[in-house]
Formats: structure tokens, sequence, C-alpha cells
């Protein structure tokens, strides 16, 4: 600290927040100065997430990061090599179309579309099945000029690697999901990434939903739209969270964010000039019904043995309680 004078030393020696945020600008300016080759080679990003010193965040591993927004995406070295993450070097398997609607039906003057969500899910919660049915009504009640038709939804659990704190198993994690839609009618549990062998980038799961729900569209061009709440868009301004090309594909089909209070997404927008150059196709969607909990809340809760009735499906609390998930 021998760059900080001594009032201000002996401040932070008072508030540590203060040291860790000296520390956090600092180490950000050091890596601005380390080669992306070793920076961001795989072996180095394994050595520094055992040694917790890589912290997961958004949609890719990113060094010290921290939400803000921007005028524009700034271009940072990428995280790993795009070829190596292509959909061609993914496992292969066919989707769960029981819940899709007949595509046949959609009047040819309308565009059907599947909405995707991603995600940790642990533990799913009803305000993450809500957001659908919270999508579906706007596209319902924007059908004339959207010319859109929801026909299907998918709920996609991330894969373990993604390093996240408080992950239960991946099969715990769909089964939790596949519990909370058991109500459903249109929307479906979707595993895919987790039975990667590694981790996967969200553009690439879009990609293959787009595939493999035209495979069974009878013909008709079916469009995959990601669906999010507005701190997805807000990690879409953060520096190395996302790539810019797997942001300008995403953006470029379009994206549905339900809003909510406190969130600011059509400033977001304005300020940032990619987010701006797609805003008509970044669906903007009020959610009336606020309701604020959250995974963590849900584990905090389990963890300190308080009830989580009504925050979770009841079945998603029975697994929970059966697995004995979230106590450490």
């Amino acid at each position: 600290l021998h760059s900080v004078d001594r009032q201000e030393y002996e401040r932070a020696c008072m508030r540590p927040s203060l040291i860790a945020s000296h520390y956090r600008s600092r180490a950000a300016l050091l890596l601005s100065c380390v080669p992306a080759s070793f920076a961001f080679c795989p072996a180095t990003c394994a050595h520094l997430s055992q040694a917790g010193g890589l912290r997961k965040a958004g949609n890719s591993p990113s060094f010290l990061s921290r939400p803000h927004a921007s005028r524009g995406l700034v271009s940072m070295a990428l995280p790993f090599d795009p070829k190596s993450g292509s959909l061609e070097s993914k496992l292969h398997f066919p989707i769960d179309t029981s819940k899709l609607a007949d595509i046949s039906k959609v009047p040819e003057d309308r565009t059907p579309v599947v909405l995707l969500a991603c995600g940790s899910y642990s533990p799913p919660t009803v305000m993450h099945m809500r957001i659908f049915e919270t999508a579906r009504d706007y596209f319902r009640s924007m059908e004339d000029s959207l010319k859109m038709e929801v026909v299907g939804g998918f709920v996609c659990p991330v894969h373990p690697a993604y390093g996240k704190k408080g992950l239960a198993p991946p099969e715990d994690r769909v089964e939790m999901v596949r519990l909370a839609l058991e109500s459903s009618d249109w929307v479906n549990v979707e595993d895919w990434e987790v039975k990667q062998k590694e981790w996967t980038r969200t553009r690439l799961s879009l990609d293959r939903m787009q595939v493999e729900v035209n495979k069974v569209s009878g013909g008709r061009e079916v469009k995959v739209m990601l669906l999010c709440g507005a701190d997805i868009l807000d990690s879409m301004v953060t520096p190395g969270v996302w790539t810019e090309t797997d942001l300008k594909e995403l953006l470029s089909r379009g994206i549905v964010c339900i809003k909510r209070s406190g969130s600011d997404p059509e400033k977001l927008i304005q300020e940032n000039d990619l987010l701006y150059e797609f805003r008509d196709r970044i669906l903007l969607v009020r959610e009336w019904v606020e309701n604020n909990v959250s995974s963590t809340a849900v584990r905090r809760a389990v963890k300190r043995n308080m009830s989580i009735r009504y925050f979770v499906a009841d079945s998603v609390m029975d697994h929970i309680e059966k697995k004995g998930l979230y106590k450490e």
C-alpha cells in the first residue's frame, strides 16, 4: 500500500472493503498488461480456478470483472478457443418434443417461436418458471405487431464445470427442473448441456436447439430466442463475460428480457453501442407481480433449517429434503 498516503491507509485498515477495491483495480490493471496467450490459456484458467483466483460470471470465466454499463462492448481476449467449442464437437442428443405445440397449426403469417432459458437452477424457484408465462402472455398481447407465436419453451441447467458456488449435482438440478415443470403443458427441461463433457457457451445451446427444433417443424422455420432476466442483459455489457461474436449472434436472433422494479434495461441499451444497434430485437417485458425470491436465498434458508415452502414447488422442496441438498 505504498502508493496510498498514511491517512488513506489508516482508513483502509478500518474498512477492509477499501483494501479489496484497491487490489481489484491493481489486479485489473496488471491483467490488462498480461499477454492474452497466458492470461486466458485453458491450463492457466484451470490452475487459477483451483486456487480460488478465478470467478465465474455470466457466460464465461472472467478475471475480477464487475458488472457495469459501458458505452460500447469492450473487446477482450477470448477465454477459450472458439474452434474447440464448436457445435460439431458436442455430444448429440435429440430434444424432448412431448410438450411442443403442433407447429403446423401456427398461421402462415406467424413465426413459430421457442423460448430457451439457460442458468444454474440450484434450485429452480417459482420465478424461474414464471418468466415463461410472462413472456408468452407478452407475445399473445403483441401478436398482431410481432407476428410471432410461442410453440414451446425449454429450461436448460448449466454444466457443473461452470463452477458457480452452490451448484447441486447436475442430475439433481435436472430432476428439480423437471419436477417444477410437471404442471406445465408447454415448457420442458433440457439436459443437453449437463450431458456434455465440458461447459458450453449459451450461443451453442441456442444453435443446437435451433437445429433440433427445425428437424421436427415440418418444414416451417422456427425461431429460437433466449429468455432471460435483466441481470443477463447487464452481463452483456461486462467485459470478458461474453464474446463479441456470440453476443452479436444472440442479439441478431432476438432476446426476450424480463424486467422487474429496480432494473433499468432501457438505460442499459441506450448507453451501450452494441445493445443499441440491436435494440429492435431486444423485447423488454415487464413482470408486474414482484417476487424477488432467488436460488441463493432458498439455499440459505435450507442451510438454516428454515421453510422454503411456496418459494419452490412442493415436489422440488421434497427432493431437496430427500437428497439433503444445500445443508453444507
